[in-house]
This record gives structure tokens, sequence and C-alpha cells, in this order.
């Protein structure tokens, strides 16, 4: 199902990122996970999924644009849930986790350079998700604006770092 691509003697299945994606919101709680979590969790997660995103750390034209390709698939599905947009995976997105985890000593291709067995990468996509999954939303908001800060300079860093403090003073102690 996945292409192949042939990297110097090696030939490897390529895992597109969205598929990560797909991953993140089926390991959530409920299979399903509001829309700002998905890319605040996916903007912190950068060290892994490699995504533009053009105002940081909320939107992202090329996670939205894999979000609607997953959505075009079957994959996961759009609703809206007491006002918010949440993203749920279907029954055709289970199978095809399910058959990822078929896969899971292989390696593959997972971006433009990473190879991974396909296990580990899931391994830490949930390390990230449980990290993240359950925190206050101002607290994680505030953990991606301080990430955010730290890859700009000058008086936009500091913007940036000082809304991150800003939001991070009522919630002081939550993670210990």
């Amino acid at each position: 199902m996945l292409p192949e691509v042939t990297i110097g003697r090696g030939r490897f299945r390529a895992l597109p990122s969205k598929y990560a994606l797909l991953f993140m919101v089926w390991y959530s709680r409920g299979s399903s996970m509001s829309l700002y979590r998905l890319l605040l969790i996916t903007y912190l997660a950068s060290h892994i999924v490699r995504y533009v995103f053009e105002d940081p750390p909320i939107i992202s034209k090329s996670v939205l644009r894999d979000l609607n390709e997953l959505i075009n698939e079957g994959l996961i599905e759009l609703r809206t849930v007491g006002g918010k947009s949440v993203v749920a995976v279907t029954d055709r997105g289970r199978r095809l986790i399910g058959e990822f985890y078929g896969m899971g000593n292989e390696y593959v291709l997972f971006g433009d350079y990473l190879i991974v067995k396909l296990r580990d990468l899931l391994n830490e996509l949930s390390r990230v998700v449980n990290a993240y999954q359950d925190m206050d939303a101002a607290v994680l908001l505030s953990i991606a604006l301080r990430e955010a800060s730290l890859r700009k300079s000058g008086m936009e860093s500091n913007v940036l770092r000082d809304l991150a403090f800003d939001l991070r003073r009522p919630c002081e102690n939550v993670l210990g």
C-alpha cells in the first residue's frame, strides 16, 4: 500500500507525514482530538513530524492540507462537538493503523530523510500524545509559544516569550 523508494542499496516503504497525524488522532483518548490541540501537538512534535507553520504554533497549511487528504480518503472525519472542531478516526482509519502495527519491524522512510523502524516511530508518537493530550490548553499553548519564541529573534521572540510567560502564570505548578 505504501510506495517504495530506493536509497543506496536499500528499498524502503515511504510513510507520508499525514499518517503520523492519523496515528496521533487514533492514539488519543476516544480516537478523536480537537483540531487546535492536534495542531499544537504537531507543532511540539517538530522533532519527529516536520511541517511548516505559517502562524506558529497554530496554523499550518500543510497540516490542514494533509488532514483534508485524510478526510477525502475516509480515514478521519471532521466533526463539530460543543462548537469546537474535532477530528476523529473512522473504521477505515483504524484498519490502516492495524496494518501499520503489522509492519512494525520494517524500516520506513518517514519525511524527507528519516529511516526508522515503524514500531519505534509509532512509540515516539505515542509518547508525545501521552504527554500533551490531557494538558490544559493554556499550558499547552504556553509551551508551544515558548518553543516558537526560541525559533525567532529580536522583538518577535520577546513578544512570544512574554505571552508564553503570561499564559503560564495562572497555571503555575501544574506541570510539577
